[in-house]
């Protein structure tokens, strides 16, 4: 369990919670004010902060506010908007939920906050400056609004950071920053646009602490800046729906700690390469939307897998009897392959060790043929 996790885990069973105890003493009188100032900059379409009024005195039983049970100080700040499914467009219902309107700073007067997500909301501007001064935070959250602008450089101050997410219509000139948030384990900067950053790899590869990454459709090229990856905790990276090109990068393969592995929506054209056999921890790799070839045997020596999508590529020769190895297989995607090879053959393959075959078989579009039996 990360370090981050733990924390999370520690402080909601053990330290934060609503009321209870008999110590618990009720929220600071001037953190109610600070919320309540916060509360009047925005517009609440689905009355969410319904409970946030001074008619309920104690705060830390509001919506999205977790409060010490001892000493009464907000400790978590959670306003995200729900989404019902991440990867499917936002609904009207979901977009009618967004708050609306700009981040006061009376948060400064949340001297003791170590959570803050604001994430799938519409506030807009810049990022506010003072964010960079609540050094307490441990979890940031800002992605999925409408913040524009630089990113400030510094919330490389927020030295505690564990956890950051920033907001897809943000622009990068330096990176430099990160490198100072030496306890970060997760970093989330999909959709930011790195095309123009000359030392995102670089900077990225100092922390330490990573565990996950995530730069979806950030307009990546290459990984030319440095070609080995060195990430030594690493348990998920997800660089999916960028302009990758040619074989797959030779320097993901010291990456043996990897759990998930999102290549997918790229334009990669080599065959899958021969060290995949290092990445035996991999629960999860997504290949799809790729130009890949070649066969397919390298990767019955992952059998940790459980969920792998191959869809949409040009891989040949079917399914091998090695995949038949991969016993913990929920999902397996090959729609839009061509495997020419009898759905019988396939599913005989995957049945030596996984009980309901077509349960777990996306086969859409796939050129497949013959009934099973």
């Amino acid at each position: 369990m990360s370090i981050f996790l733990a924390f999370l885990f520690i402080s909601t069973t053990l330290n934060i919670s609503f009321c209870g105890g008999s110590s618990y003493r009720g929220c600071i009188e001037s953190e109610r004010q600070a919320l309540l100032r916060f509360k009047k900059d925005l517009i609440d379409p689905s009355n969410r902060l319904a409970s946030w009024t001074s008619g309920h005195g104690d705060c830390c039983t509001w919506s999205g506010i977790f409060c010490d049970n001892v000493t009464g100080h907000v400790l978590e700040l959670k306003l995200t908007t729900p989404r019902l499914n991440d990867n499917e467009p936002v609904s009207n219902n979901e977009f009618e939920s967004e708050l609306v309107g700009k981040v006061n700073p009376s948060l400064l007067d949340l001297k003791y906050l170590r959570s803050l997500d604001l994430s799938n909301n519409n506030f807009d501007g810049q990022i506010p400056e003072f964010l960079c001064y609540m050094h307490n935070l441990r979890y940031l959250d800002l992605s999925q609004n409408f913040f524009r602008g630089i990113i400030p450089q510094q919330l490389g101050n927020l030295s505690n950071l564990q956890y950051l997410a920033l907001d897809s219509s943000l622009d990068v000139e330096y990176l430099g920053w990160l490198s100072r948030l030496s306890l970060l384990e997760h970093l989330d900067l999909s959709g930011v646009d790195l095309s123009q950053s000359s030392d995102w790899l670089h900077v990225i590869n100092t922390l330490p602490s990573l565990v996950v990454l995530k730069l979806r459709y950030c307009g990546i090229h290459h990984f030319s800046q440095l070609p080995t990856v060195n990430f030594s905790f690493l348990e998920t990276l997800d660089m999916s729906d960028n302009y990758f090109e040619g074989p797959i990068p030779y320097g993901l393969q010291n990456l043996t700690s990897l759990r998930y592995l999102g290549l997918s929506g790229n334009n990669f054209n080599s065959s899958i390469p021969n060290w995949f056999y290092r990445l035996r921890s991999l629960q999860g790799l997504s290949l799809d939307d790729n130009w890949l070839k070649g066969t397919l045997g390298i990767l019955g020596n992952l059998t940790s897998i459980e969920e792998l999508d191959l869809s949409s590529n040009g891989f040949e020769g079917g399914i091998p009897r090695s995949m038949g190895r991969l016993c913990n297989l929920r999902l397996i995607s090959i729609s839009f392959v061509n495997l020419s090879q009898p759905i019988s053959d396939v599913i005989d393959i995957f049945s030596r060790c996984v009980s309901d075959v077509l349960e777990i078989l996306d086969l859409e579009e796939s050129q497949v043929f013959g009934q099973y039996g």
